[in-house]
């Protein structure tokens, strides 16, 4: 029980690791497109970059509600005590791989999706 319990602990620090470095890189995309934005660009553009920008606040949205799942399941491991709790704790955090796997997907998309844009619109940027 205890090398599934650390086996779970260790999964979950990976997973607020890999959260953490999809917030920074929509981070990074939010200020790409402030820096389009500062430049003098062709406004005929601006309808787009806000569908962008709406995206990478949706993004914020999914990453914020999947780091309050794992801070919930931060809590369940830590009271991990007997085997159903084990059990419990196992299979939350097989659904939260799931959802993470699902907001992974939404992010490659969305960076593809702006990066082929900006490589488009912007070659300077």
């Amino acid at each position: 029980m205890k090398d599934k319990l650390e086996e779970l602990r260790t999964q979950h620090d990976s997973r607020k690791y890999l959260l953490k470095v999809l917030e920074d890189e929509n981070i990074h995309f939010k200020l790409k497109l402030a820096r389009i934005l500062s430049t003098d660009f062709d406004h005929r553009e601006l309808g787009r970059l806000e569908y962008f920008q709406s995206r990478f606040l949706k993004m914020d949205e999914q990453i914020a509600l999947l780091r309050h799942e794992i801070s919930e399941q931060q809590d369940k491991l830590a009271l991990v005590h007997t085997p159903a709790a084990l059990k419990e704790a196992t299979i939350s955090e097989l659904m939260m791989e799931r959802r993470y796997t699902m907001v992974q997907q939404h992010f490659d998309m969305l960076n593809a999706d702006f990066s082929h844009y900006v490589r488009q619109a912007f070659p300077l940027v």
